[in-house]
């Protein structure tokens, strides 16, 4: 799904799209290390985002460009995904 380009910090795109995978562009870091940039794509395949960022980094028209998954809210234990069925 290609949303209309939005700028916002990245960590807010995580939670407003959780369990896809987001691609950010035109990057800026501000203080605290937050990350500020135009949300390109969101896509539930980790493969197809993977894809566009190579295009995008190998066009160079976006300026700086990421990847990233959004928010999953899984319950963890010791680093593995609990499942309940």
């Amino acid at each position: 799904m290609i949303v209309e380009m939005e700028r916002m910090w990245v960590g807010e795109a995580k939670m407003k799209y959780p369990k896809q995978w987001l691609v950010a562009v035109n990057l800026n870091w501000e203080p605290n290390n937050k990350v500020f940039g135009d949300i390109f794509l969101v896509t539930p395949n980790e493969d197809e985002a993977r894809a566009k960022i190579k295009e995008l980094r190998k066009t160079g028209s976006m300026g700086k460009v990421m990847v990233v998954e959004g928010y999953n809210d899984a319950p963890q234990i010791g680093g593995f995904v609990v499942c309940s069925q």
